[in-house]
């Protein structure tokens, strides 16, 4: 690596970083601004409490809630800033004629492209590091709504009849994901033809990791006969096996804090029974397909601003690539999101990759340098 891709990977990086801040500090300070209210309350109530200088626990409750949020903001927002970047990057470079230099000397303007491309990658890198390794621990503060504001994150929630691996449903008045402990707990097992077979009730439940399934306190089960599907039986009931966890109810509960989990860890809830939930699939492949996604747009607009005119209309240049690289990239995100019919996610999240990579190709090939 030469001075020249030192000094444009440089000015692409500080530029990212400032595009990035910019963002982020405008879209808090937003959601400040209209949820106020909710900060207001809960920075009062912990100052009254806690006896703390309000303005202080105030600023506490922003930081609190939107600090976490920086790192998913980095993850959903590297394609669109890296374009951003990319084409401040080069009108800087045109506005300063260092575009004409760079030609002069013999360089292509192929070069630019490549080192742009090359700080692309690291970014992305990041992104990936940061969705394995920084997004999973922070989850649980991630999904968090604004009445759970300087709140350590998500609390308790009831639990919809959900079905397990063995086609049982599970229903829960009350769910604490973080101590694995549940209030109300109800299981109606079925038979092959989907009825009704069996009654299991538990004041409270606690999940035991190392056996995987909840441990019932006044846990119950109540049989029925197969003819008359009357109550025939009651006995008690020490546990219950399930490939339902609090980590995979939750996941099951938020989308949100699923696509927020490791690879690994998405892989554990998919594999965690034979009830293969297709959402998780979307998920994993779409890990992958998202960082090439945030590779190839860039790849595409670039082009737009590698000019070899001094003269050239940047501005004119912008709004192009602008109108081609949000589609693009709104797109490629529905299309990684949502079930398409008749095609499997493996499939589906990585149709994007095959639209984007010929055209990205296609541009940089054919770029006047």
């Amino acid at each position: 690596m030469n001075l020249l891709d030192r000094h444009i990977i440089a000015r692409y990086l500080s530029n990212f970083a400032l595009l990035f801040a910019l963002l982020f500090i405008f879209a808090v300070a937003i959601d400040v601004v209209v949820q106020f209210d909710e900060f207001a309350q809960a920075a009062a109530s912990v100052a009254e409490r806690d006896d703390r200088w309000y303005p202080a626990v105030l600023f506490q409750a922003v930081v609190d809630f939107h600090g976490p949020r920086a790192f998913q903001f980095f993850a959903f927002m590297t394609g669109l800033v890296g374009v951003g970047a990319a084409g401040f990057t080069i009108v800087q470079m045109h506005r300063s004629r260092e575009l004409i230099a760079i030609m002069a000397a013999g360089v292509p303007l192929h070069r630019v492209a490549v080192a742009l491309l090359a700080a692309q990658m690291g970014v992305v890198t990041l992104q990936l590091l940061d969705q394995e390794f920084l997004l999973p621990g922070l989850a649980s503060r991630l999904i968090r709504e604004h009445d759970d504001i300087l709140t350590p994150g998500v609390e308790t929630f009831e639990v919809p009849l959900m079905r397990d691996a063995k086609d049982d449903l599970l229903y829960a008045e009350n769910l604490d994901p973080r101590r694995g402990e549940a209030e109300g707990l109800l299981v109606i097992r079925r038979d092959a033809d989907g009825a009704a077979v069996a009654r299991i009730t538990a004041d409270t439940a606690t999940w035991d990791e190392t056996q995987a399934h909840w441990r019932l306190d006044g846990g119950r089960i109540m049989e029925t006969t197969s003819m008359e599907g009357r109550l025939s039986t009651r006995r008690e009931l020490e546990f219950w096996e399930s490939d339902l966890s609090p980590r995979m109810l939750l996941a099951r509960q938020s989308m949100n804090f699923a696509q927020m989990l490791s690879v690994s860890q998405l892989r554990d809830l998919r594999n965690a029974g034979d009830s293969v939930d297709r959402r998780l699939d979307r998920a994993i492949f779409g890990r992958f397909a998202g960082v090439l996604v945030n590779l190839l747009v860039p790849a595409i607009v670039i082009p737009f601003f590698l000019l070899r005119s001094p003269s050239a209309n940047m501005l004119q240049q912008s709004l192009k690539a602008a109108a081609v690289a949000i589609p693009l990239l709104l797109g490629s995100l529905a299309t990684m999101t949502i079930s398409l019919p008749g095609l499997p996610p493996a499939v589906s999240t990585f149709l994007p990759v095959a639209i984007l990579l010929p055209l990205a190709i296609g541009r940089l090939a054919y770029l006047r340098s």
